[in-house]
């Protein structure tokens, strides 16, 4: 990503010169907009939305502070938008906010709102991530949060975390806990490890979090392998929160094809428990991306879920409404710009 680094006035911070010359702040984000054209049975929709080539609309200031002997001090605040209506998505800088110590030796010790452990594998080992009509978590039940009142799949406030340095030889990971801090279903904890080297990245994951004298369970396995004509996905994905439970798997590729890329995927979920055994579903998705630039690209991408019994997920939220037990198509046509 093409960052752009702000200079902060010396006289401004009160800061050193020495102090200053060894920090750096960088401003980034995408914006990202398309023409959603969706349909769920008979109701259908039309409209601008955002986010549909891998990265949401976002903006953010990161700056990290060389402390000398491998030391370094980190921030990150990052905030979702919606260009479409210029406005900010939810509150303040929900996506992330974040301060860290890190050591080139002993890792990351890292404090805030945070993605967590649980989230990684769904979206780092799909060829549309989690945005847009064929987004892996489209028929992820519960997503973002989770089931059963947890509020942790993707993202935890409160968090400690800790990550693995960078040198262990390919393996990487993270364990996190989180405080509720008087909230229901945010307390979590969590942990990932990973191994990629040169074409080869796998990673498993576990997570779980209290609600209302249950638990809410998580694991994940995912991997990628880039053979250069062909990059293949594949993710699992469990989460319980008894007696409710939901499996979801996911297969994808991507095709480069000069400056662009063909992807696809295919996803099937399946739930179980009281009243909902027989909702399930299968996405199927196609597209295409074409980069006019190392930021810029232009993009399309077609979608299908298949709903069986009362399931009602959808390819996009601008179906507002969905019809329980009928199936969802979409179609999208964008533009995003990478800073």
């Amino acid at each position: 990503m093409i960052r752009s680094t702000l200079v902060l006035a010396a006289g401004c911070l009160g800061l050193h010169g020495p102090a200053l010359a060894q920090s750096t702040v960088s401003l980034f984000g995408t914006v990202d907009l398309n023409l959603t054209f969706a349909k769920s049975g008979e109701r259908s929709v039309r409209a601008m939305d955002q986010g549909g080539n891998v990265l949401p609309s976002r903006l953010g200031f990161r700056g990290t502070e060389d402390l000398g002997g491998g030391l370094a001090a980190s921030f990150w605040l990052e905030a979702a938008t919606l260009p479409d209506t210029g406005e900010f998505q939810g509150v303040g800088w929900q996506r992330r906010s974040t301060v860290s110590l890190s050591h080139n030796s002993f890792g990351e010790l890292r404090l805030g709102r945070d993605y967590t452990p649980s989230f990684w594998n769904v979206s780092q080992f799909s060829p549309f991530g989690t945005v847009g009509v064929g987004g892996s978590s489209n028929i992820v039940e519960g997503w973002p949060f989770g089931l059963g009142g947890a509020k942790t799949l993707v993202r935890a406030n409160n968090s400690v975390g800790y990550f693995l340095p960078r040198n262990l030889g390919g393996f990487y990971g993270q364990v996190m806990v989180a405080m509720p801090e008087g909230q229901q279903g945010m307390k979590y904890s969590g942990a990932r490890l990973g191994y990629a080297s040169g074409s080869l990245d796998i990673a498993a994951s576990y997570g779980q979090t209290p609600v209302e004298g249950r638990r809410y369970r998580n694991a994940s396995l995912g991997g990628s392998y880039d053979f250069g004509v062909v990059k293949l996905y594949a993710n699992y994905l469990r989460q319980k929160n008894a007696p409710e439970s939901q499996t979801h798997a996911m297969l994808g590729l991507s095709v480069p094809v000069g400056a662009g890329v063909i992807k696809a995927s295919i996803a099937r979920a399946n739930r179980s428990g009281p009243g909902v055994d027989a909702d399930d579903a299968t996405q199927v998705a196609l597209g295409y991306v074409h980069w006019l630039s190392k930021r810029t690209a232009v993009y399309g991408t077609w979608s299908v879920v298949r709903n069986k019994g009362n399931a009602a997920y959808v390819v996009s939220d601008a179906l507002s409404d969905p019809q329980a037990g009928a199936n969802s198509r979409g179609l999208q046509f964008g533009i995003s710009h990478n800073f």
